[in-house]
């Protein structure tokens, strides 16, 4: 599923217009990706959490030459699943999402 597709998706289930999803999900990804790169740690409820890790330098190998080659300290962005979605995502579980609930709405805490 790409960008676009989302947009279809949250425009049918929602009835919002094209324009004012595109928008909202161009600026939750514009915030996500701000707050990543000022190292901040983003936790959505029932799905998961964002956090920027510093990879300390090491040796690695130049796979066509074989020489060792340095690699310099960097920063990596690492998900890490929250235990509802990781148990909703198992084989043996048939419930659905907890954020997609028909009976109840959205669950999704802001």
């Amino acid at each position: 599923m790409i960008k676009k597709d989302i947009i279809e998706e949250i425009t049918k289930e929602t009835g919002l217009s094209k324009p004012v999803v595109r928008l909202v999900i161009e600026k939750f990804i514009t915030q996500m990706r701000t707050s990543l790169l000022e190292k901040q740690r983003i936790e959505l409820r029932n799905f998961g959490v964002f956090k920027v890790k510093k990879v300390r330098p090491k040796k690695g190998r130049n796979l066509k030459t074989g020489e060792t080659v340095p690699v310099p300290e960097r920063w990596k962005v690492t998900f890490k699943p929250s235990k509802v979605f990781l148990k909703l995502n198992s084989p043996e579980s048939e419930q659905q999402l907890p954020f997609d609930s028909p009976e109840t709405g959205s669950t999704l805490d802001s």
